[in-house]
């Protein structure tokens, strides 16, 4: 992707490739406990990448098809979190807990004892998202029991 002067993005970890002379790179570790579980790595780094000067060229590894969504100011968007790929650095993420429910005066009380939930990333605008059709998923050894108990042969 092209950044423009003072155009600034941020990227997931592992994620960059490459990046021209005039792109400034940083990090920051983002906070939240729920990051420190969903995470590869112990904890949520994000690559923070800038252009200078003239600006300059980013290049980024995207799993499956990537696609670009430009989010409205104040837009609201629930991600997977492992389906984020960059985003501009105006578009705030939080991380969110949705609980699932089958409605109803039962489903209320499936969630007070302990009904589904599942986290998503959420992102609001203004600025754009880049989203990856696929996550990452670590080879396993030929035969390695996986989940389910099913193994790889």
């Amino acid at each position: 992707m092209k950044l423009e002067r003072g155009q600034t993005v941020d990227v997931r970890e592992h994620q960059f490739l490459l990046a021209t002379s005039n792109i400034e790179y940083n990090f920051f570790f983002q906070r939240g406990l729920v990051n420190v579980f969903f995470s590869r790595s112990g904890g949520l780094f994000i690559d923070r990448f800038e252009g200078k000067k003239e600006g300059g060229l980013l290049l980024i590894h995207g799993y499956g098809n990537v696609f670009e969504k430009y989010l409205a100011s104040g837009e609201v968007l629930d991600v997977e979190p492992g389906a984020w790929l960059w985003k501009d650095s105006s578009v705030r993420m939080e991380t969110v807990t949705a609980l699932q429910s089958s409605g109803g005066i039962l489903g209320a009380i499936g969630v007070m004892l302990g009904g589904i939930s599942f986290t998503l990333n959420r992102f609001i605008g203004p600025g754009r998202l880049g989203l990856q059709s696929m996550t990452y998923h670590p080879p396993s050894e030929e035969g390695a029991t996986q989940v389910g108990g099913s193994n790889n042969l």
